[in-house]
């Protein structure tokens, strides 16, 4: 398990966000972070598709220094209509914002 600084994990996502945008047909994209419990961490995106917002994140380790590490690799959704977990890449969670829209 890699640790990284918050910064670098930020960037790397931020890095992304164009392509990400334009590929997936998005009204706007941006970085969502959430300190959760204990050295828990949620990092990903909050995204806009037809009018909807929905939060796509990772679960990450936070160690003592505040570096993170992505503690499991699988995205979850949320949106108005609840959560899904264990999509294995940001294209599933994709597909799943996809079909909640049409």
């Amino acid at each position: 398990m890699e640790y990284v600084k918050r910064e670098t994990a930020i960037s790397e996502l931020t890095h992304h966000m164009d392509d990400i945008l334009n590929k997936y047909n998005l009204q706007g994209v941006s970085v969502y972070e959430e300190e959760g419990e204990g050295n828990h961490y949620y990092l990903g995106y909050t995204v806009k598709k037809n009018d909807q917002v929905f939060m796509l994140n990772r679960p990450y380790l936070k160690d003592k220094d505040g570096k993170l590490a992505v503690e499991k690799q699988e995205w979850t959704v949320q949106g108005n209509e609840g959560e899904t977990n264990g999509h294995a890449s940001l294209e599933d969670a994709f597909q799943k914002i996809d079909e909640i829209v049409h």
